[in-house]
């Protein structure tokens, strides 16, 4: 049996390295490709964050205009029940 010419072991090896410099090359690129979306990212969470704020300004206006009026509606209702349950000479008794 002969061994195997030189020139084979040459294009093997050259088919080799090529394949592993297009390797090399992909990867190159997909770490390029990634430093762009990651700077994108960045803008996205930027506008998150402003939206975020906005709500949640919106929520504590609502809050301020809406639910604490409200609140002192109750408590105003509340302190009528406790005048007249007084005036008819009833015990209120919390319970915990």
């Amino acid at each position: 049996m002969e061994t195997i010419p030189p020139i084979y072991w040459m294009i093997v090896v050259g088919i080799l390295t090529a394949l592993l410099a297009f390797i090399l090359y992909e990867i190159g690129m997909f770490v390029k490709e990634s430093r762009l979306t990651l700077k994108n990212v960045e803008g996205i969470t930027s506008d998150t964050k402003s939206v975020v704020s906005t709500v949640k300004t919106t929520v504590e206006e609502v809050n301020d205009t809406i639910i604490q009026p409200i609140k002192g509606i109750g408590t105003t209702i509340s302190a009528v029940n406790g005048f007249v349950a007084g005036l008819k000479g009833e015990q209120t008794t919390k319970q915990s």
